[in-house]
């Protein structure tokens, strides 16, 4: 009696693993049609944060050859609430085209950065030794900025997230001498 329990409750575990292992065809599917496959993403990338911007540090780094850029993000990310570190001017060479890093667990928030300036996710990597600052310590995200982001005037706001899809024009002024 005993074996046969374990026997049923070890082959409804193995059904319900089994389930959720196979792809779900529709409802309204009859047992004659041909079965489908619905490809699902492993990871879908997010731009949204679950941590609140003033609880994440983000380093601005200019990789351009334009001044005060570094500066200029700082400014317009502090605005929008992110904890800014004092802007920082990257490694040479300088570089066509941004990227944002992130510390260890910080995916998202660098997702949304980068999202917030229109940044693909693609330019979204993990801080390594690639990474062309030369101190990062302390950074949650790093921003570096390229001759891409360099060449627009930086935007007065950047959205709380993601979702918000309409942009404001105005130009800011930033005296700075860092970045």
């Amino acid at each position: 009696m005993g074996r046969a329990l374990v026997v049923v409750v070890v082959a409804v575990v193995l059904g319900v693993l089994a389930l959720r292992a196979t792809p779900q065809r529709s409802a309204t599917a009859s047992s004659s049609t041909v079965p489908t496959t619905t490809t699902v993403p492993r990871s879908v990338p997010t731009t949204t944060t679950t941590v609140p911007h003033h609880e994440v540090k983000v380093l601005v780094a200019n990789a351009s050859t334009t001044n005060q850029v570094a500066a200029g993000y700082s400014t317009v990310l502090q605005q929008a609430g992110w904890t800014v570190l004092a802007p920082v001017t990257a490694k040479p060479p300088p570089r066509a085209t941004s990227s944002v890093y992130y510390a260890s667990g910080k995916r998202d928030e660098a997702l949304a950065v980068a999202a917030a300036f229109g940044l693909p996710a693609t330019a979204v990597l993990p801080i390594s030794s690639a990474t062309p600052v030369a101190n990062v310590d302390g950074a949650d995200v790093v921003l570096v900025v390229g001759s891409d982001l360099a060449a627009k005037t930086p935007p007065s706001t950047v959205p709380p997230t993601t979702t918000t899809t309409a942009a404001k024009t105005s130009t800011t002024t930033h005296r700075s001498t860092a970045g």
